[in-house]
């Protein structure tokens, strides 16, 4: 009797140290898979805020130069959002999940579009060579080209740019922070 109730106690002793190996594996699975649905969730909606952001740039080419950063009213009085408010609304609240979170609108040169592979970069009246491009960010940059002055067919750009932190950063040997670069352009209607 004595024997039978040491063997249950040593295999209880077994099952917490099998429990807690296949618990500690099963959680590092299923925390990877979170943060990895959470960084893909974050790419796909910043995708999708950039596209939405440069098809409202497209429709109201019929507004000032400084429409990207700043509100505008018609004489109506009618407000329009910027680009920039436009934009960073279609993200939902997960801009708060990337740190430097910027917008830029821009015309996008035909030139790089037509290189192989196509490099899409704001225009620029650069003369010099090779030609110098401006930072699309950058609100005061010489070469730079307003981004309401690309004619019909000419493409229009809206560039998001931040860093993505994991909640995890050490976790699966994952980067403490991941670059987000997206770019979307569509063809100018004015």
């Amino acid at each position: 009797m004595l024997a039978n109730r040491l063997r249950r106690t040593r295999r209880r002793g077994m099952t917490i140290v099998e429990s807690t190996l296949v618990l500690s594996v099963f959680l590092l699975l299923l925390f990877g898979m979170f943060e990895y649905c959470r960084f893909l969730m974050v790419l796909h909606v910043t995708n999708n805020a950039a596209r939405d952001g440069a098809r409202y740039a497209v429709v109201n080419m019929d507004k000032p130069s400084t429409f990207d950063k700043t509100d505008y009213t018609d004489q109506s009085g009618k407000t329009f959002d910027s680009i920039n408010k436009f934009t960073t609304a279609r993200m939902g609240n997960i801009q708060h999940n990337i740190t430097g979170f910027r917008v830029a609108a821009f015309a996008v040169d035909q030139e790089g579009l037509n290189l192989s592979p196509p490099v899409v970069r704001p225009k620029t009246k650069s003369a010099a060579t090779p030609k110098v491009y401006p930072d699309p960010y950058a609100t005061s940059d010489s070469n730079a080209v307003p981004w309401n002055t690309a004619i019909f067919t000419e493409k229009i750009g809206v560039q998001i740019d931040g860093t993505y932190r994991p909640s995890l950063p050490t976790f699966l040997f994952m980067n403490s922070s991941i670059s987000i670069k997206t770019t979307a352009i569509m063809g100018s209607e004015g």
